[in-house]
């Protein structure tokens, strides 16, 4: 059986502004606003941080919704022991790591999210999700930037803006950006349009196909510069 990519998959949510006005339309709650760029790129809304555990339990706990990883009864698990990826019996965003080990804090991004589990969440928020070249607008601070979320330094006086493995992966984390393994939602700087963990610590959905499959961006804590690289702008899955 094909190991599903369930594993440290969180989202964040866009939708269109929907403002013609001059002046600029007000976030809702949560939200920033990524401005228009010319007349292909229409202003729009970003969740400022990741989907966090009590937002998804929110969702859970009204709609009775049921995830992909729930049904299957298993989710892949990165096990340090075995410097592998595992099938994990009753692995979910509940229990990240399985029920053997702590539930995820309410503030932790939620994990073990399919594409069907985000959109019927998204859904339920009055949202969508992006398309790959929507998150990479809101990323790149409207094209700004062409390396980080935050700059064209990966650490700007010697600061580290993003949760990524630092060291040879898998053999070791030197655990230089303070976290070894998921980070709460906000432990770092946003970007400057005010964005919170969009390079590195989990990623991200986008509605965009390639290869058959749906694009994920952003990378997660288990990206380092000699594996995957995801928490960079020019880096991909």
């Amino acid at each position: 059986m094909a190991l599903q990519k369930f594993s440290w998959l969180s989202i964040i949510i866009i939708f269109l502004a929907g403002c013609q006005s001059e002046a600029a339309p007000i976030p809702p709650d949560g939200m920033v606003l990524l401005p228009a760029d010319g007349e292909n790129d229409p202003a729009l809304f970003v969740d400022e941080t990741e989907v966090s555990y009590a937002q998804f339990a929110a969702f859970v706990d009204a709609t009775g919704y049921v995830t992909e990883a729930e049904e299957y009864g298993w989710s892949g698990v990165f096990i340090f022991d075995s410097l592998a990826w595992l099938p994990i019996d009753s692995a979910s965003w509940k229990y990240p790591e399985g029920p053997a080990q702590a539930a995820a804090g309410p503030n932790e991004p939620v994990v073990h999210i399919s594409f069907k589990d985000a959109t019927a969440y998204a859904k339920w928020s009055g949202k969508r999700l992006p398309t790959e070249e929507e998150w990479i607008r809101a990323a790149s601070n409207n094209g700004k930037y062409l390396l980080f979320p935050w700059g064209e330094i990966e650490t700007p006086n010697g600061e580290y803006l993003g949760n990524w493995w630092q060291g040879p992966f898998p053999q070791y984390d030197e655990v230089l950006d303070g976290f070894n393994g998921r980070a709460n939602i906000k432990s770092f700087p946003p970007t400057e349009l005010g964005i919170y963990e969009i390079g590195g610590n989990v990623w991200e959905w986008t509605t965009t196909l390639s290869n058959g499959q749906y694009v994920i961006r952003g990378g997660s804590f288990l990206c380092s510069n000699s594996y995957c690289s995801g928490f960079k702008l020019n880096q991909k899955q």
